[in-house]
């Protein structure tokens, strides 16, 4: 499974534009589509309480992500288990496939 226990708070913008430079236009794409994907299935999943990825509307840093950063929003997705209260940070850097990933989570 992918990622592991973290903290709620996201990268900083600024964090994730140099992990973009870094992962290269196809690559970045490619992960930002599978951790859009993730993070919305999450949004409305009843044993999550709150999601925090950039590219979710409904997040803060949603504003500033679509103007700052290209090619999608990364692939770092937060949320928060509703009956613990603990964060959890998945890390989709390596995956392609987002259905694998979501049928992981259950």
């Amino acid at each position: 499974m992918p990622g592991g226990t973290g903290a709620g708070p996201l990268p900083s913008l600024e964090a994730l534009g140099a992990l973009s430079r870094e992962m290269g236009s196809e690559r970045w794409r490619l992960c930002s589509d599978v951790a859009q994907v993730v993070a919305s299935y999450l949004a409305c999943h009843p044993r999550v309480a709150r999601v925090r990825y950039p590219g979710l509307r409904e997040d803060a840093l949603y504003g500033r992500a679509s103007c700052e950063l290209v090619g999608g929003f990364g692939p770092i997705v937060c949320y928060e288990d509703a009956a613990t209260g603990e964060w959890h940070t998945l890390d989709l850097t390596d995956e392609t496939d987002a259905r694998a990933v979501i049928a992981q989570l259950g």
